[in-house]
């Protein structure tokens, strides 16, 4: 009897459970989106706006469904022809163009709105994509992006953009997912560039972390907003002439090479003009990894044996491999201890990286790479580097600790151990 007793209360608390997930309302998505705001004034020049508020302040809100909705105060203070009214009595919101006298009310928790056409036209029913509601965390009403239509000047002086449309105009999507425009004074129709959109700089800056690949790095550009799209970045890549650059001039001819530049974008903390052309973007990044390559370093890599592009392709290595600068050296001096003794490098990077970076970014035969970056097949380093090492990771390439290690490995606390045979690896990390 207790036993039946137990599960008729279980039984009981699931649907109580179950009609409560029905009934109160959730209207906020707990992982919300960034969404930013454009208005036009009378001239149609735009300014931009982030009303992504932070907890207890008013801002952009995101529905479970995926309704974005609009703190209606906030956002009709940014045009100066609506005014803004609120009974608090009646949770209704009014809100009126006065240049045309068109008017809007709003109610809490009603799916539809009324729309007056003048001061003495009776109102119209329009139903709304989401109800109006008051935030639960600034207090303040809500409405869904598209509803202050009915107030504009025509109906299309309201209207999103997405991602894409965002890229090729020059605005941040790495902070931003999306783009809402408001015209009071007329129609919105293609998305106006950011560089001539006031509130944002014509400049942005861009930090580039170290052993990022080129695909990564040219995703961060456009979602920055320095390039509009990767198609053009690729296309500047391949087919743009950078051999006034000294280290690039020195790049030996290879048909199994990639990408020709991957080790040469050098991690750094970079300003670029919005919309800026692809090839001038990069040749940015060519003078910065130029400047850092002195000409000790280029001595240096010849008393090694070794070209520039080699001592790239090994510091790419290094950046990949190593937990932290700590093991940098150590894991140097493998590679280059195994390179001297014509060793197959046999380093798990060198397969991710033709995995995630080459294989997605080209079409043809996508296997055809392996052989030449993959170094359990190749037989000395791969055909260039795979990523875009940091400096210390270039030091350590070109100044290897002094050990007759050939094999290092990492435990499950990110602890590294080298050691000089198989055997003696393997029996430590129990392989």
């Amino acid at each position: 009897m207790l036993k039946r007793s137990k599960k008729l209360f279980v039984l009981i608390l699931t649907c109580i459970m179950a009609v409560s997930s029905v009934l109160i309302p959730k209207e906020v998505n707990g992982a919300v989106k960034q969404y930013g705001i454009i208005v036009a004034d009378k001239n149609g020049k735009y300014s931009f706006y982030d009303l992504n508020g932070k907890t207890k302040a008013a801002g952009i809100e995101v529905t479970q469904g995926g309704s974005i909705m609009v703190p209606l105060e906030q956002l009709t203070s940014l045009m100066p022809v609506l005014s803004f009214s609120y009974d608090s009595k009646l949770k209704k919101a009014t809100v009126t163009n006065t240049t045309n006298g068109k008017k809007v009310t709003f109610t809490k928790d009603s799916n539809y709105c009324n729309y007056y056409a003048n001061s003495k036209s009776k109102p119209v029913k329009k139903s709304m994509p989401y109800k109006a509601y008051i935030s639960t965390d600034s207090s303040v009403m809500m409405i869904h992006m598209s509803a202050l239509k009915w107030v504009m000047s025509a109906t299309t002086g309201v209207k999103s953009f997405k991602t894409e449309e965002m890229q090729t105009a020059g605005y941040d999507t790495y902070t931003y997912s999306g783009l809402i425009a408001y015209n009071p004074y007329g129609a919105v129709s293609a998305i106006p560039k950011s560089t001539g959109v006031t509130n944002i700089s014509n400049t942005v800056k861009v930090t580039i972390p170290e052993g990022y690949s080129v695909a990564q790095v040219f995703d961060l550009l456009v979602k920055k907003g320095v390039c509009p799209n990767k198609d053009g970045l690729y296309d500047a890549l391949n087919k743009y002439d950078y051999s006034k650059y000294s280290l690039v001039s020195e790049i030996a001819p290879n048909e199994n090479r990639c990408f020709r530049l991957e080790g040469y974008l050098f991690p750094d903390t970079y300003e670029f003009y919005r919309l800026s052309k692809p090839e001038d973007a990069i040749g940015k990044f060519l003078r910065n990894t130029e400047s850092k390559i002195t000409a000790e370093d280029r001595e240096k890599a010849e008393t090694l044996g070794y070209s520039m592009d080699e001592i790239l392709t090994i510091a790419s290595l290094i950046e990949k491999e190593a937990g932290n600068s700590q093991q940098k050296a150590m894991i140097s001096s493998v590679i280059h201890n195994r390179l001297n003794d014509n060793m197959k490098l046999q380093l798990d990077a060198s397969i991710f990286y033709v995995e995630r970076y080459i294989k997605p970014y080209i079409s043809g035969d996508i296997n055809r790479y392996n052989a030449y970056y993959n170094t359990y097949k190749c037989s000395a380093l791969p055909a260039g580097p795979i990523c875009n090492p940091g400096i210390t990771s270039i030091q350590a390439a070109l100044n290897p600790a002094d050990s007759d290690y050939l094999f290092f490995g990492s435990d499950e606390n990110s602890k590294y151990y080298f050691t000089s045979t198989l055997e003696e690896i393997q029996a430590i990390l129990g392989k």
